[in-house]
């Protein structure tokens, strides 16, 4: 359980710094709920990784049964607060309390990349699944370009300062290895990756570092509380001087993408 990532220290800004425009929400959700609706008209979907519900509420809202799974109460409380009718339980994804073959789809969002054994999760996805039903992966990520430029800079400075933020790939690069590794290969599945929507995110030198001094992200949870006001100090003149200074922001190009195994 220690090496499982709860999202509770952060379940009260979640929500605000994962948000995504309403208009791309809905073409997330509307995108989901086809993909859902392929393999069932009324489809039964389990959400793992279920957190505060920002995708699952969307998508409940849209005619799909879901049910949530999650390590976190408190964020499993910011979601009852939103919709209390949603069924959903403290559970681990390796070891989902529910009948082989419960639902027709299983969905991830920003999960796989932060699970210790990918590979188990996935194997237990599908037992959950039924014959013809659905793993689906989902993420948002950003074009390389200024935003990436900025994340650098603050990871350099942390390793400056003897922290290493940094991860081996790309969460896409690694869900998407997971998804097509043998186990859900084995298992007959189809994979198809589609674009959900893609709009314009900004990136800004205060916000980026008000919330680097929350540590409201899970890379910057390894900081030790001593260091991080001088990771911020350090960090605060390089984003000034990317980003057109104090006030500095910029645009870049975000996307949010469904990687989807059709299992036969």
């Amino acid at each position: 359980m220690s090496e499982l990532k709860s999202f509770d220290r952060v379940a009260h800004v979640y929500d605000e710094t994962r948000a995504m425009p309403p208009e791309v929400t809905a073409r997330v959700a509307d995108a989901i709920a086809r993909a859902a609706r392929e393999v069932a008209a009324s489809p039964r979907l389990l959400e793992v990784g279920i957190g505060t519900g920002r995708i699952a509420v969307p998508l409940a809202e849209r005619g799909v049964q879901v049910f949530g799974a999650d390590i976190a109460p408190k964020m499993l409380g910011v979601l009852r607060a939103k919709r209390a009718d949603m069924p959903v339980l403290l559970a681990e994804a390796t070891r989902l309390p529910f009948r082989d073959g419960a639902f027709d789809a299983v969905l991830f969002v920003h999960v796989l990349h932060l699970v210790p054994d990918a590979a188990a999760v996935l194997r237990e996805a599908a037992r959950v699944v039924r014959a013809g039903g659905a793993v689906i992966y989902g993420g948002d990520d950003h074009d390389a370009g200024i935003r990436r430029q900025a994340d650098a800079i603050v990871a350099e400075c942390a390793l400056a300062a003897g922290v290493d933020m940094s991860t081996r790939d790309e969460p896409h690069d690694r869900a998407m290895e997971a998804m097509s590794a043998g186990v859900l290969r084995d298992a007959g599945a189809r994979l198809e990756t589609i674009e959900a929507a893609r709009w314009t995110g900004t990136v800004s030198v205060r916000r980026m570092l008000e919330r680097l001094a929350r540590r409201d992200y899970s890379s910057s949870w390894r900081i030790p509380e001593e260091k991080v006001a001088g990771i911020v100090e350090a960090a605060r003149p390089r984003l000034e001087a990317l980003l057109g200074g104090p006030d500095g922001e910029a645009s870049f190009e975000r996307s949010f993408s469904l990687i989807i195994a059709r299992l036969l």
